[in-house]
């Protein structure tokens, strides 16, 4: 069994763990207003992939090289750094030493998705039909909702479109958002799906 590292901190803060000794923030590039770097509050929406910046907050000592491990992998595994929802429930999330020495733990819950809605990239909700001009680009993020909360972590959706040649689909460097690039003159209807959930938008193109 790990043994508990009991250390005191003084600079707790709300994005600590329960023992207030160390934190999980998202990572996020600093050009990236969909993102939000801050302590996954939200469930994790199943199926999807938060990629945690884990740190020490341990005043008057070194900072150890930390490690992650699930109470429960069959809700919420660690995969090569990133924690996984499996399927709905809630596991405690440790942090610990290489040695096994716990230094802090989070509870973290994962909830199914029962509603997709579109942004775009700064945060825009898109509550229409969207017009492009062949050559403009405009870039989506799918947010995650399980009825009216909404869902953290990066989801790996399926995006397709009801036409050919009008529209491109392109992957922006994330394995949620991607790029929509305008193609030809014409309308068609883009859509996003995962878990069985989906979402649509027409986008019209101008020459």
């Amino acid at each position: 069994m790990r043994h508990l590292l009991i250390l005191v901190s003084l600079t707790g803060c709300g994005m600590s763990g329960a023992m207030k000794q160390a934190s999980i923030v998202g990572q996020c590039a600093a050009d990236d207003a969909a993102c939000s770097r801050r302590h996954p509050i939200a469930p994790l929406a199943i199926g999807s992939r938060f990629h945690p910046d884990v740190s020490a907050e341990i005043s008057g000592s070194a900072t150890p090289n930390l490690v992650l491990h699930s109470a429960d992998p069959s809700v919420l595994a660690v995969e090569d750094g990133a924690l996984v929802a499996k399927q709905p429930g809630a596991s405690a999330v440790l942090i610990s030493t290489e040695d096994g020495a716990v230094v802090d733990f989070q509870h973290m819950w994962v909830a199914p998705i029962t509603k997709i809605t579109l942004a775009r990239r700064d945060g825009d909700r898109i509550g229409g039909s969207i017009g492009l001009a062949v050559g403009e680009d405009v870039t989506l993020v799918p947010t995650l909702w399980n009825r009216a909360q909404r869902l953290t972590g990066d989801s790996d959706a399926q995006w397709t479109v009801s036409t050919d040649g009008t529209v491109s689909v392109l992957r922006d460097g994330s394995s949620d958002r991607r790029r929509l690039r305008a193609r030809a003159p014409g309308v068609t209807r883009v859509t996003v799906a995962l878990g069985g959930i989906a979402t649509s938008v027409d986008v019209e193109v101008v020459p």
